[in-house]
């Protein structure tokens, strides 16, 4: 793992928001977001369903954290300790090649507020400053209008001949 990299990726100020590393301290949080059916809307597993997929799922990007050095964040605003989202950018397979995918994920108390636009402009920011290697890409289902105008306002550009069956692609770096 680089050291610079997990230096300027575990903690992160954006304007409104801090952007950190998870803990397991954080699972009721994720189960929060992840497991409510609004946020789940574009999502086909549907939403989580208990506190075990939450560890789970902290202890896998935690795992990729120690390798990678950073990952998805748990987010939160400025003015609070409460999670209010997830975030950022790991390494997936897309089309026989690794990428980068720009994720994110708010509790609806926090949606219209820009905080999603915001993350993903940061996260790519990042991503092209100190992982330049790897191409971003954000996946979306052609239904999910708000998460579309987030990939548009992240700087990711439209990709059509990487689309699946299920995804509108956006990315950046792509050869």
């Amino acid at each position: 793992m680089n050291a610079l990299i997990k230096k300027v990726f575990e903690q992160v100020k954006t304007e409104n928001l801090i952007l950190r590393k998870p803990s397991e301290a954080d699972a009721y949080a994720v189960l929060e977001i992840e497991g409510d059916p609004k946020t789940n809307t574009y999502r086909p597993s549907g939403p989580m369903k208990n506190m075990d997929e939450a560890l789970e799922k902290i202890e896998l990007w935690n795992k990729y954290w120690i390798t990678h050095g950073c990952g998805y964040w748990m987010i939160s605003e400025h003015k609070g300790s409460d999670v209010v989202g997830i975030g950022g950018v790991r390494n997936i397979n897309w089309q026989g090649r690794e990428v980068l995918n720009l994720y994110y994920r708010f509790s609806p108390k926090v949606w219209g507020r820009g905080y999603a636009a915001e993350v993903a402009r940061y996260s790519v920011y990042l991503a092209r400053e100190h992982l330049s290697e790897l191409p971003i890409i954000s996946r979306v289902r052609p239904s999910n209008i708000p998460s579309l105008r987030v990939a548009e306002k992240s700087g990711l550009l439209r990709h059509p001949s990487l689309d699946s069956a299920e995804h509108i692609v956006f990315t950046s770096g792509w050869d």
